[in-house]
């Protein structure tokens, strides 16, 4: 462990091998060991005490990196809950706990840790040069050309039971329209009654006829929810809009090498550092598949400091 507690209890790191403190989970001596190959460390040099908190991992360069960010106050705090204590490598104001982790770790220790946390109190820093080895970011760009609109009224005072979204729901169930989904077009809803699709390429050489084709399509719909009533007159107001377009995406892929598999059963936020294909001022959010800029990262958790 980094720190111990000093006669007037103040929190202390090693001076000198063979210092003594007492730990501040269990009040037993702990001793210093402080050399050149390893990183000055506290430990339990009496037996019944060894085992006093057993999720404790020796201390890596990058692990005190990540802890010096924050004040010592918030650094390697005991937290006990139901008469078990452990020390949280950062330990926030607002209750939230930063677990650093650098090396592998069970999946039934991961259980242990989140559960003692509590929800919404814990987020993970693990270290990709050990725990991603290999495995590395890529980022797709596509370029979208075409926009394709396709609007029905959202009234329609011909109908007393008229319900546009269930018409819409019908052209995209049940007509070649709503094949356009598929592959890497973009869909989305806008305004509640248009269906606009994206495309990578031309994907309608003739507009015209592709137009005539859609509002047949759409008016077969109709006709099957409300018959002939007032089918003209609803074919009328069908919009159907065909545009040039020039918008960039850009897509995250990540491609898992040597990835330590118990990554994927965190249930917890999960930020991975050093992973290949991000700067060095950036870090990757998993579960969002995101990368965000590491020093806004660090302020927005500082504040809690």
């Amino acid at each position: 462990m980094r720190y111990a507690l000093d006669k007037e209890n103040n929190k202390i790191e090693v001076s000198f091998s063979g210092e003594l403190a007492k730990c501040g989970i269990c009040d037993s001596n702990v001793k210093g060991r402080k050399g050149e190959q390893r990183i000055k460390h506290w430990y339990h040099h009496e037996k019944k005490t060894i085992d006093c908190d057993d999720w404790y991992e020796p201390i890596s360069e990058w692990h005190l990196k990540w802890q010096n960010i924050f004040p010592k106050k918030n650094r390697e705090v005991p937290i006990t809950n139901n008469k078990v204590s452990h020390r949280a490598d950062i330990l926030l104001n607002n209750g939230l706990v930063i677990e650093i982790q650098n090396s592998p770790i069970k999946f039934s220790e991961i259980k242990k840790r989140e559960l003692f946390y509590g929800k919404k109190n814990l987020i993970w820093i693990l270290n990709g040069n050990n725990l991603a080895k290999n495995s590395i970011l890529n980022e797709d760009v596509f370029t979208f050309i075409k926009k394709l609109t396709i609007s029905i009224p959202k009234k329609f005072e011909l109908i007393e039971n008229y319900n546009f979204k269930n018409v819409l729901n019908d052209i995209i169930e049940k007509t070649e329209i709503g094949y356009l989904k598929s592959d890497k077009n973009r869909f989305r809803i806008e305004n509640e009654n248009t269906l606009v699709f994206e495309f990578l390429d031309d994907k309608i050489t003739d507009f015209y006829l592709t137009e005539a084709q859609y509002k047949y399509f759409i008016a077969c719909v109709y006709e099957s929810l409300y018959d002939q009533i007032g089918l003209d007159n609803f074919r009328q107001k069908i919009e159907i809009d065909y545009s040039s377009i020039f918008e960039e995406v850009r897509e995250l892929r990540l491609i898992k090498k040597y990835w330590k598999k118990f990554i994927d059963k965190m249930e917890y936020p999960v930020f991975i550092d050093n992973l290949n294909g991000l700067k060095e001022n950036e870090i990757f959010y998993y579960q969002k598949n995101r990368i965000i800029n590491k020093n806004k990262f660090i302020d927005y958790y500082l504040k809690y400091a």
